[in-house]
């Protein structure tokens, strides 16, 4: 007689008191490992983390946040995925405080920068968790060909390289720099 086993799924309140040696994603209540990024990610990462900050302290707009801030993206069964970089608005978070957790609110833009082991349909499935709880915009920044693919809540994919000029008016107004910014020292 075979045995089938019941695997219990994970909550957020589960995951967020586990505790990782690696980056870890929570979807749809299964832990989700993922191998350390590298180098490139890293400088990357700081990269557009350091151009967002310096834009965010000037306008006052929100915050910035970084190094796989967690947002809730699902719920039953539960989704906890790992930003590399977001931004959010204060309106957002009452007396601009910070969750010591994962957000539960969705931010404004979600940076995710593609490592080595990630593969496109992954990436778009993440993309498409974001959309779906509310993020308005979204940026896969990828190291390999130096671009950034740009997706908004109407589900536009936009392609920006090079020297071209990255802007978002309705989500960082006022922001522009151009794509290469993000890869300088890379």
């Amino acid at each position: 007689m075979a045995t089938v086993l019941q695997q219990t799924l994970v909550t957020v309140e589960e995951f967020e008191a586990m505790v990782f040696e690696f980056p870890t994603d929570l979807v749809q209540g299964e832990i989700v490992p993922m191998p350390p990024p590298g180098g490139v990610h890293g400088r990357v990462c700081m990269n557009v983390g350091f151009v967002l900050e310096t834009w965010s302290r000037a306008a006052n707009l929100g915050t910035v946040t970084a190094n796989d801030s967690a947002v809730v993206t699902e719920r039953d069964p539960d989704s906890v995925r790992g930003c590399d970089v977001m931004f959010t608005r204060w309106e957002k978070l009452p007396g601009r405080e910070l969750p010591s957790g994962a957000f539960q609110i969705p931010p404004d833009l979600v940076v995710e920068v593609r490592s080595p082991s990630d593969r496109w349909r992954n990436i778009m499935a993440k993309v498409g968790e974001y959309l779906d709880v509310g993020v308005t915009e979204i940026w896969v920044v990828d190291p390999s060909d130096r671009s950034v693919d740009v997706f908004r809540n109407d589900r536009k994919q936009i392609r920006v390289t090079g020297d071209e000029l990255l802007a978002s008016a309705d989500v960082l107004p006022g922001f522009e720099c151009a794509v290469s910014e993000f890869f300088q020292h890379v």
